[in-house]
């Protein structure tokens, strides 16, 4: 099972999701576990629980995120060989998003990032 941890200053980093052996991508923490969507590793794509394609990691640990009504795709960040998440802000300035602990392939990454930067607050 993947852990997804954010980045909290001043504190230690907070658990917020887990990805287990199949792929399916839950919160957790506090409250109840929600499904958010799952991973097909062949691909390397993310797709919600509506089984919309929402993103994918490219080989290099690039991050897409696809906006389907628009069809566009947009570089909003990357993940390293060790687990650690970056993403690009309005000025496209390179932030620190959190890492991922027993990471097997970018493209869980890329689910972290899709799922959870909105999450951050």
């Amino acid at each position: 099972m993947v852990k997804i941890f954010i980045d909290k200053p001043i504190s230690p980093d907070e658990l917020c999701g887990q990805i287990d052996a199949q792929g399916q991508i839950f919160t957790s923490g506090s409250g109840k576990r929600e499904y958010l969507g799952w991973i097909d590793y062949e691909e390397g794509d993310v797709y919600n629980e509506a089984n919309c394609l929402v993103g994918w990691a490219e080989d290099d640990g690039t991050i897409i995120a696809y906006y389907q009504e628009s069809e566009e795709e947009l570089e909003v960040g990357y993940v390293t060989d060790d687990g650690e998440v970056y993403y690009y802000d309005e000025d496209e300035k390179e932030l620190y998003f959190g890492r991922l602990k027993k990471l097997h392939s970018f493209v869980e990454g890329a689910a972290a990032l899709l799922f959870f930067l909105d999450r951050e607050e």
